[in-house]
């Protein structure tokens, strides 16, 4: 249940009450004020019987025109006795729904208390934390905070080993730890997927050290009922300086710093300084320059030729993205790749890689020849924009391309994550006559049954597969195992990341096809990688 619905439901109830309470009073007011003593007089008499009301104590007098009969005119009066007795009607009438109102706030209040911290796992509160992070600030900007950012250690592979219910219970235990301990002492709450964010007060150093203890003794210290699971974690601290409002600032400093952890072996915890300052300032420059990289035709195209193992054939390439930063040279794709995802400027970046691929292409036809089919990798964020087949098939239809002759690599974890998704996305691709290939094969949980699961045509094994073949027969049976599956399958294999000729060797001796890495090619620019096509000698002497 999302915390958002409840607040509507809590809208929504308090409209409706608001609504009763002015049916019943607006009812009771018709009920009483219309039962009066209704009668009706000559219109000779009319100014007689005003005069009488006039000087009449014990009622009051009201002249209606209801209804002209004739001669005679309808009328009715109340008794003052009457006036009273409406009066406290009415008036508890409106004390019991102001009771009412309040009983079921407080319920409502309690309901959304115990879901916001006891099913904290069911839901990510991070706009509500910016909302009550910058009141937090405001109320405290005199006071010394730290904000306390951690995500659980290998959390997926909790996931995968114990399911995705005990995942849930883990979260929950730690929520409901978190709400114990820190309820009353600052803000927190669940940002995105594990990783949690505490904004909390200090009066010195020790506090730091204290905080730390409390979390790696209590809070992760998760009691299952079906489960015995051992928790660490991740933890970065960002120090607030007063009078500091920037609340996603501070919860993206502590997050950096979280990161930063992870990359150090042996340390549990990381504090925000000088040093990641320094660095989430060329961050930002370099995020600041990615955006412009499109437009200031910094972004090439590399080409990776795929052999076949046993005739040396070109029989594809896959399309290499670099970027060639006016000052910093040659920026890898593993550096600016994830900023990009991060930004979704990797949606403008996937287009671009597209559109350039299809000239290519056409120029190659053009020049006569022998054109191979091109692979361009996708990201998950990429599959996730509604207009992305429409724009393949337009790019397609602009170039006057074969839809064989452009293949669309996902990685195995984007592939086999989100399955009935991506499958349907990935299928309507290659309604266009697209081929699909599973790109990094290997490298998530290699889930042989998934492969039957999602519609691709190619399996690409990934590198690591094959780093020990020559020295290790059990990963020799292993990869001839994958390379007969996909065969009876009906899917080509790819291995990747061939570096020498016994690696080659032993593929050819368990049936491997296709071939892709330095032991024929390194990625080409694109005249390079035309003049490879165009010379076949120079690769086939190899």
């Amino acid at each position: 249940m999302k915390i958002r619905g409840n607040y509507k439901r809590y809208i929504c109830s308090n409209i409706i009450l608001f609504i009763l309470i002015a049916l019943l009073i607006g009812f009771s007011w018709i009920l009483h004020s219309e039962k009066g003593i209704e009668n009706s007089i000559k219109k000779e008499l009319a100014i007689e019987k005003l005069d009488e009301a006039v000087r009449d104590n014990n009622h009051i007098f009201s002249l209606k025109i209801n209804d002209v009969d004739g001669n005679y005119i309808k009328y009715s009066y109340l008794d003052k006795s009457n006036i009273i007795k409406i009066g406290i009607i009415r008036i508890i009438i409106f004390l019991i729904i102001i009771y009412i109102i309040i009983i079921i706030n407080k319920k409502i209040k309690t309901f959304l208390g115990k879901k916001s911290y006891k099913k904290m796992h069911e839901f990510v509160r991070y706009n509500e934390i910016l909302i009550e992070g910058k009141k937090y600030l405001s109320d405290n900007k005199n006071e010394n905070l730290i904000a306390i950012n951690f995500d659980i250690d290998k959390f997926k592979i909790i996931n995968d080993v114990y399911g995705y219910k005990a995942g849930d219970e883990v979260l929950n235990s730690i929520a409901i730890n978190i709400d114990k301990y820190f309820k009353d002492r600052g803000i927190y709450g669940r940002i995105t997927g594990d990783i949690f964010i505490i904004i909390t007060k200090i009066k010195s150093k020790e506090d730091i050290k204290d905080i730390l203890e409390l979390i790696k003794t209590k809070i992760i210290n998760v009691n299952l009922k079906d489960f015995n699971i051992s928790v660490n974690v991740s933890i970065g601290l960002c120090e607030v300086e007063q009078g500091e409002d920037d609340i996603e600032k501070i919860i993206s400093n502590a997050d950096m710093a979280r990161i930063k952890s992870k990359e150090i072996n042996n340390i549990s915890h990381v504090i925000f300084d000088e040093k990641l300052k320094q660095e989430k300032k060329k961050l930002i420059e370099l995020e600041r320059d990615l955006f412009k990289s499109i437009d200031n035709n910094q972004l090439r195209l590399y080409y990776q030729p795929k052999f076949n193992i046993h005739t040396k054939d070109i029989v594809g390439a896959e399309a290499l993205i670099r970027w060639e930063h006016p000052t910093r040279g040659m920026i890898s794709p593993m550096v600016f790749i994830p900023l990009a995802e991060k930004t979704r400027f990797i949606n403008k970046i996937g287009r671009w890689v597209l559109e350039e691929a299809c000239k290519i292409i056409k120029k190659q036809e053009n020049e006569g020849l022998d054109v191979v089919p091109i692979a361009i990798n996708l990201s998950r964020v990429e599959l996730y924009q509604k207009d992305l087949v429409d724009f393949i098939e337009e790019m397609l239809k602009k170039y006057k391309i074969n839809p064989n002759l452009i293949e669309i690599e996902v990685t195995e974890t984007t592939a086999l994550k989100d399955l009935k998704f991506i499958n349907k996305k990935l299928s309507d691709i290659k309604s266009l006559g697209i081929k699909i290939a599973m790109d990094d094969f290997g490298t998530g949980n290699s889930n042989l049954s998934g492969l039957k699961d999602i519609c691709i045509d190619v399996l690409k094994l990934d590198k690591s597969l094959l780093n020990d073949i020559e020295k290790d027969l059990k990963t020799q049976v292993m990869v001839k195992s994958i390379l007969n599956l996909s065969k009876d399958l009906e899917l080509m294999t790819i291995c990747e990341g061939v570096e020498n000729t016994s690696q080659v060797e032993i593929l050819k001796n368990i049936n491997a096809e296709v071939v892709q890495g330095y032991v024929y090619s390194k990625p080409l620019e694109e005249e390079k990688f035309n003049r490879l096509i165009k010379d076949k000698s120079l690769y086939k002497d190899k």
